[in-house]
């Protein structure tokens, strides 16, 4: 059993404009559903930090002591 409707150039463009709307909102949600942090303790929560700290480490957002008197000294400041 074969249906068809007849839709206008200009329903059509509306429609085709939505879809793109909610594509690249579905797009944003999904990204920022990735981003969060998964479940304190969990294999995906190590996982997850391991490579936010391999991420920081590249940026060089990190402090080295090369003693623990150091590392107190700098905590201290």
């Amino acid at each position: 059993m074969n249906q068809s409707i007849t839709v206008s150039q200009k329903t059509l463009e509306a429609i085709f404009d939505r879809l793109e709307k909610v594509t690249r909102e579905v797009k944003s949600i999904r990204k920022k559903l990735e981003e969060t942090e998964p479940l304190y303790g969990s294999e995906a929560w190590w996982r997850w930090a391991e490579k936010k700290a391999d991420e920081d480490i590249d940026k060089r957002k990190v402090v080295k002591f090369n003693s623990v008197r150091e590392a107190v000294k700098w905590l201290n400041s």
